[in-house]
C-alpha cells in the first residue's frame, strides 16, 4: 500500500474534522501520517538491506573459509605426494645398491672360486711334472750330473734306450723359460740322430744363448 492511497483514506477518516480545521493543522496532520507510514517502510528497507548485506558477507566469508580449506588440502596432498615419492625413489636406489653390492659379491665369490680352481690344477699339473721328471731321472741318472752339458746329458740317455717324451717329461720340470730352449735340444737330438755326446757342448751353448738374449732360435741342422 503507497503513501497516496493511505493519505486518501486518512483524509476520509477525517473529514468531519476538516470542515472545522485550519489548513495548517489540516497540513500538519497529513505530515504525521505520511511521516508514520513512510518511517516503517525506511526502517524495513534498510533493515532489509542490512540483511542482505550481512548475508552477502556470510557468504564471502564462508566462500574465503571454503578456499583457505581447499588450499590447505592440496598443500597437504602435495606434501604428501612429494614424501612418498622421495620414500619410493629412496626405495629404489637402496634397492640398487643392494643388488649391486650382491653382484660384486657374486661376482667376487665366482672369481675366488675360479683362482682357487685354477691355482689347484696348476699345483696338480706342477706336482704330477715333478713326478714324471723324478721317474725319468730315476731311468736315467745322466740328467741328474750337472757336471756335463744339459745336451750331453740328453744324448747319453738317449743312447742308453730313453725315449723322447721320457726326456720331455724331464723338461716339463724345469723352469718355464728355459723349457723351450731344452724342448728344442732335445727335438734336435731326436730328429738329427745326435749320439755323439761331444756335440752335447755346442748344442747347449747355442740354445743358451738365445735364453740369455730371451730370443727365439732359428733350429740348425747338427
Amino acid at each position: 500500500m503507497n503513501i497516496l492511497k493511505i493519505s486518501t483514506i486518512v483524509l476520509a477518516a477525517l473529514a468531519p474534522a476538516v470542515a472545522n480545521a485550519q489548513l495548517n493543522q489540516l497540513l500538519g496532520v497529513i505530515h504525521s501520517v505520511q511521516n508514520a507510514v513512510a518511517q516503517p517502510a525506511q526502517s524495513q528497507s534498510q533493515q532489509a538491506g542490512q540483511d542482505s548485506m550481512q548475508d552477502d558477507q556470510r557468504m564471502i566469508a564462508q566462500a574465503q573459509s571454503q578456499q583457505a580449506a581447499m588450499q590447505q588440502q592440496a598443500q597437504q596432498q602435495e606434501q604428501n605426494d612429494n614424501a612418498a615419492y622421495r620414500a619410493a625413489m629412496a626405495q629404489k636406489a637402496a634397492a640398487g645398491r643392494q643388488q649391486a653390492q650382491q653382484i660384486v659379491a657374486d661376482q667376487d665369490a665366482k672369481d675366488i672360486a675360479k683362482y682357487r680352481a685354477s691355482q689347484q690344477r696348476d699345483q696338480q699339473q706342477a706336482q704330477q711334472q715333478f713326478n714324471d721328471a723324478k721317474k725319468s731321472a730315476a731311468a736315467c741318472r745322466t740328467l741328474l750330473d750337472q757336471n756335463m752339458p744339459i745336451a750331453e746329458r740328453f744324448i747319453r740317455c738317449r743312447n742308453q734306450g730313453m725315449t723322447e717324451p721320457q726326456e720331455m717329461a724331464f723338461v716339463g720340470a724345469m723352469p718355464v723359460l728355459a723349457q723351450a730352449y731344452m724342448a728344442s735340444m732335445v727335438q734336435d737330438v731326436f730328429e738329427d740322430d745326435v749320439t755323439n755326446p761331444a756335440r752335447g757342448k755346442a748344442i747347449t751353448d747355442y740354445y743358451d744363448a738365445c735364453y740369455r738374449r730371451g730370443t727365439p732360435c732359428a733350429r740348425p741342422k747338427w
